[in-house]
């Protein structure tokens, strides 16, 4: 299927866009709506608050099959691919996140028709995955770009993502889609249905329902040049194979030595080690996907003043993915006695030496993920006196069911003390292998509940510019989280993993809200509001904004806002148990393990130690507090429109992992007999962080008798990205690892006839690729080495000339761009060798056909 999907794909592409025509937008029917960042219906687009909408075309020239495409198509977005592409976050695999501002993926508020939405429940995820939303449903996304705490809670500090759906839709439609990478691997197919009856001015109502499917193969690290081997020499890296060799690796009298003899040449590091190279197995370098998505909306008219409307949103996603067998440290005999490190025959279980291992003969382990999401909203809304009101309640529930293979930590040691089985062999009596073989399971589960009144209008005071308005309004919520890992888990009994806790909490708020909207002068308007947020426990806080309009001419605006935010502790945050994943200690890192020899501390810096890492929660965290000011320019001049915007977020108290170096210099690292090393680092609030940036987006559309073409470029700059460490200095992480100055995107579209074709440039920045971060003065270098730029190129096709019927074809990264080598990205186990910025799947060729009717 490769090569035909790959020549059906260009064939279509290269249909000449000489034949494009031009096609004038339909103007939209202007009504009065409720506009993301404000509680006030309006008629008026553009207000004081920087709001960007990528409406339905531009969803469409994207040829995007998933909301997290579109994402990636929105500089002003921060996002990456960590949870699809590494099977070492198990809790959250498959999952996707959104972030703004150089904050957390927890500061962003996702909303879908102004509603929230459970957040993942699993301990990985700190924000609602939005993989879980239907591409299908959505006719638009509003990107708040403004902290909107005032407005829709305390957490939203960077700013909102709001999904809107369809409204009044009739009619139906049933699409496909088909794509495949240029090395056939990574093939994606969608199918789904949509359909919607009903007028709800002249039939009294509409319902409208949605279901879209999506399956996804894995690409695994062996298939790619740049993830292909775990020795990074070949790019100037580090040799960051693992020690855990299948042929064991033990230390004595300092010198190390296999267990077992055979271990290939080309696998002996220089420090004697057998490696065991994890890339060159089953691990997955991007996760497989299988996706239902079901969305129900329903409104009815009561009276001519009163509607009642229902919504309901289900998510199901499963992965699959297989891992190499645990590593971990094994107890070291030597004809059935134990060994200490120096090699003598001792009785003392303290003193016995462990060797680096992996045991093969059970196979690979296999981790099978469930995840359900199932959201309800009920409502009425209406007039009364001329005000607009709404009443609504929802309740949400995201499920989380992992289940997976490995080997009793209690029977394979007894059956190592017995000499039952030899752990650097694959001829063990299998019976007692299928002993020792274990399933273990892990459910979590994350309630929400919420119920919220608001009211708004005229105050009946006129000024210059207008009617002054208002909103007053008030919610309730209520969340839950229960993570219940089974007994193996919790006694500490899955070899290779650590020992897991039950992890419960529950928290109820309420909250009271008002805005008000003063048109002091045709070109001049102010907007106030204020929310007071309280949550059990005694946290308690206001957060106002503030904001003013003003427009002296017709195609020019300025805007101008100041905010203030409280975002509490998630329950993750303060209770979810602690995880666990490899970690290799390299570079300055080496300096803080301690009683290493001067051969030691050598050896590691040139090789690095294999160790474990675990991140904990923190019940004594407190609520985070900020700031944000924005500052903007808007205009227009014939076809040109562009806008401008400088802001700044400051918060106090964030709350975020501790560094590697951090934890290290607080000396929570110790030696480990089965790991070698364990480091442990646990969330807490680190005093302050304060981002500023620039935000630039311009549009350029020129209507022609050939065609109608369009430029438009959108870039997202920081000028800083300041974080305090523990002594309170301030240190600027712009530009260093996974922290880009800038994101670009740039579009050229033509339009003529049934025709529309576009070339999308997508561009990141360079940045620092160096082990040691900005506070580690003795280490830390800017110019030792660079990750370079990196720009994917992708083209579109798309044919509505038959009637109800559109084609659309894509080549995706037509240039076949890999990402730029990381040394630092190879730090932990299943590293693919680039930062979690990119994708290494290539290019990618993509057909789809819609049908409506």
């Amino acid at each position: 299927m490769k090569f035909p999907l790959k020549a059906l794909t260009l064939a279509i592409a290269s249909i000449s866009y000489v034949s494009i025509a031009a096609a004038e937008d339909t103007p939209n029917k202007v009504q009065r709506v409720e506009v993301t960042g404000s509680s006030i219906k309006r008629v008026q687009k553009e207000g004081a608050a920087a709001v960007e909408t990528v409406n339905k075309k531009a969803l469409e020239k994207t040829a995007a099959t998933t909301v997290q495409e579109v994402v990636k198509n929105v500089a002003s977005l921060d996002f990456d691919d960590s949870y699809e592409q590494k099977s070492n976050y198990p809790s959250a695999s498959g999952s996707a996140f959104i972030s703004m501002r150089g904050l957390d993926s927890g500061d962003t508020l996702i909303l879908l028709d102004g509603r929230r939405l459970p957040k993942h429940a699993m301990s990985g995820g700190q924000s609602f995955d939005i993989n879980a939303l239907p591409m299908s449903a959505i006719e638009r996304v509003d990107i708040l770009k403004d902290g909107g705490s005032a407005i829709y809670g305390a957490d939203a500090v960077a700013g909102v993502v709001n999904f809107i759906t369809k409204k009044n839709y009739q009619g139906g439609e049933i699409r496909s889609s088909i794509g495949q990478s240029s090395r056939g691997d990574g093939t994606e197919k969608t199918a789904g249905i949509t359909g919607g009856f009903g007028d709800l001015e002249e039939d009294g109502f509409n319902f409208f329902g949605s279901f879209d499917v999506l399956t996804r193969d894995p690409i695994l690290t062996k298939d790619r040049d740049i993830s292909k081997t775990a020795d990074y020499r070949r790019f100037g890296g580090s040799d960051l194979r693992s020690s855990y060799s299948p042929y064991g690796n033990v230390q004595i009298n300092k010198k190390w030595t296999q267990v077992a003899p055979g271990c290939p040449a080309d696998l002996i590091k220089s420090n004697g080690q057998c490696s065991y190279d994890f890339n060159q197995d089953v691990l997955t370098l991007s996760t497989g996907a299988d996706r239902k998505n079901l969305m129900m909306l329903g409104r009815v008219k009561l009276n001519e003043k009163t509607q009642a409307y229902a919504q309901y949103l289900y998510a199901e996603s499963n992965d699959h993915f297989e891992a190499h067998p645990a590593p971990g440290g094994m107890p070291y005999y030597k004809n059935g006695q134990m060994i200490d490190k120096n090699g003598n025959v001792t009785t003392d279980p303290a003193k016995q030496v462990y060797f680096n291992g992996r045991f093969m003969q059970p196979g690979l382990r296999v981790s099978e993920k469930e995840n359900k999401l199932s959201n309800i909203v009920l409502g009425v809304d209406g007039q009364i006196f001329d005000f607009d009101w709404s009443i609504a309640g929802g309740y949400g529930v995201s499920t989380n069911n992992n289940r997976d293979s490995g080997v009793h930590k209690g029977k394979f040691f007894d059956a190592l003390a017995n000499q039952l089985i030899d752990p650097t062999s694959s001829n063990n009596n299998q019976a007692v292998i299928d002993s020792l073989k274990i399933i273990s399971q892990r459910e979590a589960k994350l309630e929400q509940a919420y119920f919220d009144a608001k009211v708004s209008g005229e105050t009946g005071l006129t000024l210059g510019g207008g009617a002054v308005v208002f909103a007053l309004g008030t919610s309730f919520t209520h969340e839950k989280l229960t993570d219940i890992p089974d007994y193996l888990q919790q006694n500490d009994q899955v070899y290779g993993s650590i020992k897991q806790v039950v992890t419960e909490g529950s928290r109820s708020g309420k909250a009271v809200f008002g805005e008000v909207i003063v048109p002091v002068l045709k070109s001049l308007e102010l907007q106030a509001a204020l929310r007071y947020d309280s949550y059990q426990g005694g946290n308690s806080k206001f957060s106002p904004r503030f904001a003013a309009r003003f427009q002296p001419i017709s195609n020019l605006m300025v805007r101008a806002s100041y905010s203030e935010s409280f975002r509490m502790p998630t329950l993750q945050d303060l209770y979810q148990g602690p995880s666990q994943g490899a970690h290799t200690f390299s570079g300055s890192e080496c300096d803080y393990l301690p009683n290493l020899s001067a051969t030691d501390l050598a050896d590691c810096k040139k090789n690095g130690i294999n160790g474990q890492r675990t991140t904990s929660s923190n019940p004594d965290l407190k609520p985070e507090k900020g700031q944000s000011i924005n500052l903007g320019l808007v205009g227009e001049a014939g076809p040109f429109s562009g806008s401008v915007d400088w802001w700044m977020i400051k918060k106090d108290d964030v709350i975020s992992d501790q560094t590697y170096l951090e934890a290290l210099q607080a000396g929570q690292i110790a030696p480990s007999a089965e790991y070698g090393w364990m480091m442990s680092q646990k969330k807490k609030n680190r005093n302050k962080q304060e981002n500023i940036g620039i935000d630039t987006d311009m549009k350029l559309r020129f209507p022609t008798s050939l065609a109608t073409f369009t430029f438009s470029n959108n870039n997202s700059y920081y000028l800083s990205l300041k974080k305090s460490n523990d002594t309170g200095s301030m240190e600027d992480w712009v530009d260093t690892y996974g922290e880009p100055q800038w994101r670009n995107t740039f579009r050229f579209d033509v339009e003529k006839d049934g025709w529309s074709g576009g070339v999308g440039v997508r561009t990141t920045a360079s940045f620092q690729d160096v082990n040691a971060s900005p506070d580690d003065k003795e280490n830390y270098d800017p110019e030792a080495n660079r990750i370079a730029s990196h720009t994917e190129v992708d083209l579109t096709l798309a044919y509505t000339g038959i009637k109800n019927l559109r084609i659309d074809a894509a080549v995706k990264n037509v240039f076949d761009r890999m990402p730029p080598f990381s040394n630092v990205a190879s730090g932990t186990y299943s590293a693919p060798g680039f930062a979690p910025l990119y994708t290494a799947r290539g290019s990618f060729y993509q057909l789809g056909v819609k049908y409506s009717f």
